[in-house]
């Protein structure tokens, strides 16, 4: 075998083409070799501006001594998650379902017929962080399959057990009138940090569709101060980018000082849409001050003329040409020396001591000069275009035009939907990916469904029909392709199920929102058995399911 990513597209692929790892990219043509040679499959999974898979690779995939054991023992496949996400989803599944936490690089052995039998995130080069090294796990592995293939099998069969039985589905819809409202709430109360605002105690990222499924409840005094409290985090400390604009994608602590650098697409979409619902609900001008710096940061520097581009890398290039993380976004205490009574720096991160929207406007000033000024290399961009994640920015556009009035951003809005119908849409059906025009992989259960919200967007807004009607031809198309016997699988192949909500609505959850909500005024009937299944996962793992909270409240007891 051979490197074989020169071939691929991906930005991320091509980050590994040079690596001596013989990495095969995830096609028919791989999955047949591996049954063909009866030989486990390593699979890499990530992204471009993934700050610890670059770590990984520079530690370990570039290391010919670590590539000669990975190319020995197994077949080694390197996924882009964004071009495949519903493979992303099946492995991060796994590592949720055999105790770890999930995250990227996602690093999965699996047989050669893909069943999973081992897996973890990033592996350390030494022993280090409580975890062996990846060369003992792989020379592990390896062996483990070649001396004891059966016992691999038995770790792939456990789990495909598991799973059998986790999507099993026991309740009915009726069943739903035993929940009741307050005791849901207090299950996404419970997840806030009443401290420092956002869920957990750990790490912050804002998870946008728990703070929507509460947007609702507004008027409980609990739950109306903790989304203020996250609504002002998010405006204030340094998750926010605030010389530049722009949200990064989270922060590595609970007081949400210092952040990973990555911006990303679908995060900044979400972020400002929320902030844009917090104004409408609070009045607070900072919340469309940020909302709007953040839409227009995006349409500055993610823009095409194919349509947004997906992130901005967490590393830069500093003095020396080494890419370190965040090199370009760090200031001094000279910097800020003319506003310093208004900030606080955290490792080189702004954060602001004030939440009053008149003392930023006097901050703003002196931080686009500091914009201005900064001569370092910008981070690497990943411009493939993904029809999802535009549709999630298409509708924070709408959005920004209906809170704030002014007709830019429906002109923006409608723009961008103009390209996504001309290059992702033919007839009835969606295309993924788009690479500088080259328009590639078949639409993914999420690209129906964010379509599908973004069309009735529009009907709201506009009150054009042929919105609507558009949106239910391709309703009509995702209940074709991904729908069956009460079940959502997120790809046509009708392999991976998965509800749960992460960073992202889950487009099968946000499906059943859909139908409930324009069942009616799209002419599709509702199918009882998928409330059931629906209900079935609500009332497992209500925690798990802001989205199907929202759509399925109806037929809770109160």
């Amino acid at each position: 075998m051979h490197n074989e990513l020169h071939r691929e597209k991906s930005l991320y692929l091509k980050q590994h083409q040079d690596n001596p790892v013989a990495w095969q990219p995830y096609n028919d043509d791989t999955l047949k070799m591996a049954r063909r040679e009866n030989k486990p499959m390593f699979l890499s999974i990530g992204y471009s501006s993934c700050h610890w898979c670059h770590v990984m690779a520079h530690e370990s995939f570039e290391d010919p001594e670590i590539a000669k054991i990975i190319n020995k023992y197994f077949i080694p496949v390197k996924v882009d998650r964004e071009e495949f996400p519903a493979v992303d989803k099946r492995y991060q599944f796994y590592l949720h379902a055999t105790g770890k936490k999930g995250g990227w690089p996602l690093s999965v052995f699996v047989l050669p017929d893909g069943r999973p039998f081992f897996g973890g995130t990033y592996f350390p080069k030494e022993d280090r962080f409580n975890l062996p090294s990846f060369a003992k796990i792989l020379v592990q592995l390896g062996s483990l399959f070649i001396d004891s293939p059966e016992e691999a099998v038995k770790y792939a069969m456990n789990f495909e057990k598991f799973n059998s039985k986790f999507i099993g589905s026991e309740h009915k819809y009726e069943d739903l009138v035993d929940l009741y409202t307050s005791d849901i709430l207090l299950i996404f109360q419970n997840m806030f940090d009443k401290q420092y605002g956002g869920l957990g105690k750990d790490a912050k990222f804002p998870n946008i569709p728990v703070l929507n499924s509460l947007l609702t409840y507004f008027e409980d005094e609990e739950i109306r101060e903790s989304l203020i409290l996250t609504a002002d985090k998010l405006c204030t400390t340094g998750i926010y980018d605030h010389i530049y604009g722009g949200f990064y994608r989270y922060t590595v602590d609970r007081e949400w000082t210092v952040p990973h650098f990555e911006k990303m697409l679908y995060d900044n979409a979400q972020n400002a849409s929320f902030l844009l619902d917090m104004f409408g609900k609070t009045d607070n001008t900072l919340y469309l001050k940020i909302a709007e710096k953040t839409i227009d940061f995006m349409l500055t520097e993610f823009s095409t003329e194919f349509g947004m581009i997906t992130a901005m890398d967490a590393d830069s290039l500093n003095t020396e040409g080494k890419l370190v993380e965040g090199y370009y976004y760090l200031v001094s205490e000279a910097h800020i020396e003319p506003v310093k009574e208004f900030i606080e720096l955290h490792e080189g991160v702004i954060n602001l001591n004030t939440n009053d929207y008149n003392d930023y406007i006097k901050i703003e000033g002196h931080l686009d000069k500091l914009k201005e000024v900064n001569e370092r290399t910008k981070p690497l961009k990943d411009e493939k275009v993904i029809l999802s994640q535009n549709m999630l920015f298409c509708s924070s556009l709408l959005r920004m035009f209906e809170m704030s009035g002014k007709e830019y951003y429906m002109e923006q809005a409608t723009s961008l939907l103009g390209k996504l119908r001309h290059f992702h849409i033919v007839e009835d059906k969606l295309f993924r990916l788009n690479y500088q025009g080259d328009v590639t992989v078949a639409g993914t259960l999420e690209d129906y469904v964010y379509t599908i919200k973004t069309l009735l967007d529009f009907f709201e807004v506009t009150k054009e029909r042929t919105f609507l009607s558009e949106a239910a031809s391709f309703t009509e198309s995702a209940l074709d392709q991904f729908y069956d016997k009460g079940i959502f699988y997120l790809d046509n192949h009708k392999n991976v199920v998965d509800t749960f909500d992460d960073s992202t609505p889950n487009p099968a959850t946000l499906l059943v929102f859909i139908l409930e909500q324009y069942s009616d005024v799209m002419g599709i009937a509702k199918d009882r058995t998928m409330l059931d299944f629906a209900a079935d996962r609500f009332i497992k793992y209500a925690g798990g399911h802001p989205t199907l909270f929202k759509a399925l409240k109806g037929y809770l007891g109160r």
